[in-house]
């Protein structure tokens, strides 16, 4: 860097290059798979929700439905969060599951 000059960084946001999607099967026992909706910049976080309300331990990229799950439906947030400031966040959900059934 020759003298005088400054070194300028910027915090990249976080982008998603599709909406988060799930598929698979809202039924009792079958596997529910995330799309992450191809992020394009930052570190990727789930939450898996039931009825809208975060369903606790429920952060891999899959998740199985139980019986508390019994007529509600599944969405998935997808939080990417910037590489260079944490505090540089972008949210998305999933569409809604049908209700689950047994």
């Amino acid at each position: 860097m020759a003298r005088g000059q400054r070194l300028r960084a910027f915090a990249c946001s976080p982008t998603f290059g599709a909406v988060p999607a799930i598929t698979g099967t809202a039924k009792v026992g079958s596997v529910l798979t995330a799309s992450d909706g191809a992020p394009r910049a930052g570190s990727v976080a789930r939450q898996w929700k039931r009825g809208g309300v975060a369903i606790a331990g429920a952060t891999a990229s899959t998740y199985t439905p139980v019986s508390a799950d019994i007529g509600a439906a599944i969405t998935v947030t997808i939080t990417l969060t910037s590489t260079l400031r944490a505090s540089n966040t972008k949210a998305a959900t999933s569409a809604p599951t049908a209700a689950v059934v047994a």
